[in-house]
């Protein structure tokens, strides 16, 4: 590559010129350089290209073989990037959205992702996580307090370490040098849940229709700030917003989470045991979720932490003796066949009693909780066991299910 020291010049001589300040730091650069430099025919991915100041510097360390996707939504400072680098055949400009190229990515194929854009760092990242190999690379910088922080970015950027730390497929080192950088090396696959929207609204409608009553318990109030936990695809949560809340939403699928958003609904994908929150939310609101939870002390004591004072907890899960002949009859089946594994119940069903005094031992004050029988039907029992069983029966053959 051509000399690094005047090509970064050129790039924030050009910068400076289009009003353009969102530079990385040189510090940060030459550790990129180094990073990429341990990536022999690497494939890296750049998500926030900028005017090229960072992408100079990845170039500087690839070596020969190695390629670089860069992508950014910004015609005019692509450009700046495009005039020093653009004939640098190891470097793809892609102008249009993270959130595509990240789509259009095979999972587990990436060797390093620089993320210094909010898609695929504060939202798209469990998407943009998957797509790196074991052993790759993510990579962020801007995590200590920045002059030019929208009000109310610490949240956020609090949200995402604590986030990346929680994961246990990644190795994790933060450096507050520089701007402050975090790396994410990943350790193991990643096992991420895929819920299928369209089959799950198709097969378990049921669901949602039946909390509508949970919402009528809730009693959203015009103004109130309310954390959906378990959010799904969204559609209780508009109806609570239809009652002139706000909600925010969590979940640990993606897929749920983007059609979440489809509604209009602010998500995120994130789990219960990890929730970045305190004193935020005038309530907290679960449907159908929390059953799926065995850290049921880590829950709510997240939970607890994220209401204001005086905030509610609201929710519906399933209880003592929750689809009793059917967990009964997977235990039956996986001891008469050794073959198949040992049975893992994936479900968290208490007592009122045991979940009562576990509220009350994080300072909640128990108003209402019942075991409610609800009989639910069934359009095919193989559906059911697809959408809900598939962590204990993922690993069978076809013939075995």
């Amino acid at each position: 590559m051509r000399n690094i020291k005047q090509i970064i010049k050129d790039i924030e001589t050009k910068s400076k010129a289009i009003g353009f300040e969102q530079i990385s730091d040189n510090q940060v650069g030459a550790l990129l350089a180094t990073l990429c430099a341990s990536k022999p025919s690497g494939k890296l991915l750049e998500l926030g290209t900028g005017c090229g100041f960072s992408t100079a510097w990845m170039a500087e360390g690839m070596d020969i073989q190695s390629r670089l996707i860069s992508v950014d939504n910004d015609a005019e400072v692509m450009a700046v990037a495009k005039e020093y680098l653009g004939d640098d055949e190891r470097i793809t400009f892609v102008c249009g959205s993270g959130e595509s190229v990240i789509d259009e990515s095979e999972e587990n194929s990436i060797d390093l992702i620089f993320a210094d854009t909010w898609p695929g760092k504060y939202h798209y990242l469990e998407e943009a996580l998957a797509l790196l190999k074991v052993g790759g690379m993510y990579v962020i910088d801007d995590m200590l307090p920045q002059d030019n922080w929208p009000e109310g970015h610490d949240v956020n950027v609090e949200a995402l370490v604590k986030y990346l730390h929680g994961r246990d497929d990644f190795h994790v080192v933060e450096l507050a040098w520089a701007s402050g950088v975090m790396i994410a090396t990943k350790i193991k696959p990643t096992e991420r849940n895929k819920w299928n929207p369209n089959n799950y609204n198709k097969h378990t409608a049921f669901v949602s229709e039946l909390a509508l009553p949970v919402v009528e318990l809730l009693n959203p109030k015009k103004g109130e700030k309310i954390l959906d936990v378990g959010c799904g695809e969204g559609t209780l949560a508009v109806e609570i917003e239809c009652r002139g809340a706000k909600v925010v939403g969590i979940d640990m699928s993606a897929e749920m989470i983007e059609q979440c958003r489809d509604k209009g609904i602010e998500a995120y994908v994130g789990s219960v045991t990890d929730l970045p929150y305190e004193e935020v939310f005038d309530a907290v609101f679960s449907n159908a979720m929390l059953h799926w939870v065995k850290d049921a002390r880590g829950a709510v004591q997240n939970i607890a932490k994220s209401l204001k004072s005086g905030g509610r907890f609201v929710c519906e899960f399933g209880g003592e003796g929750n689809a009793y002949h059917l967990v009964s009859a997977m235990e039956e089946v996986f001891t008469k066949h050794p073959e198949f594994g040992v049975f893992d119940n994936p479900w968290y069903f208490p007592s009122v009693r045991e979940y009562t005094r576990l509220l009350e031992a994080e300072g909640f004050s128990v108003e209402y909780m019942e075991i409610i029988p609800r009989p639910t039907p069934m359009d095919d029992i193989s559906h059911w066991l697809d959408i809900f069983a598939n962590g204990v029966t993922k690993h069978l053959s076809k013939a075995q299910f």
